[in-house]
């Protein structure tokens, strides 16, 4: 009945914790008043030369550490995103998402509950939304979380999301119509 694929930006950046950003910003932060001040007691003081090479490797480690941070969720993000893709049948919802493997996660159409869309202001930006499908074994509550596809079934930023629920909500009227 439909399929798609996420848009790139708004799944990358729906994907990212401001925590580990903020995190990798400090230890960047860190990295450069720390080698400021490497400089400066250096130019002041004579140092042991055995001593300036492991000051010289620390901050290189904290650096490499900050931007590891920074940009490794956005490349496992770009690479789930090449390898995301959403399908929905006349029986079920099917997610198939992943980095190196591919995870498929069907959903069966009667068991759920309600389905709503989420509309965050990256995807206002882009006119791309979220389709969340709640079943009876799930919790929803609040926005759907970076691994959505994992957590509940979640069309995770796509385009007319407000289309692809009005479908989803007819395609589940329908099945339960055939079942009784």
């Amino acid at each position: 009945m439909w399929n798609g694929k996420p848009v790139l930006i708004p799944f990358i950046f729906s994907g990212i914790s401001a925590i580990s950003t903020m995190i990798g910003v400090v230890l960047l932060i860190f990295a450069i008043f720390f080698a400021l001040f490497a400089l400066s007691v250096t130019s002041s003081f004579p140092i042991s030369p055995t001593i300036f090479p492991l000051m010289f490797l620390n901050i290189i480690l904290i650096i490499v550490m900050g931007v590891g941070i920074i940009l490794g969720p956005l490349i496992l993000e770009l690479l789930r995103c090449r390898n995301t893709e959403y399908m929905i049948t006349d029986r079920r919802i099917i997610t198939q998402t992943g980095v190196v493997g591919i995870d498929t996660r069907f959903v069966d159409l009667d068991k759920i509950q309600e389905v709503y869309v989420t509309v965050g202001w990256l995807d206002k930006i882009f006119g791309t939304g979220s389709v969340v499908a709640v079943t009876a074994g799930y919790v929803s509550v609040g926005t759907p979380s970076p691994y959505g596809s994992l957590v509940r079934p979640a069309i995770k930023a796509v385009s007319q999301p407000y289309e692809v629920q009005k479908l989803l909500q007819e395609a589940i009227k329908k099945r339960v119509a055939s079942q009784t």
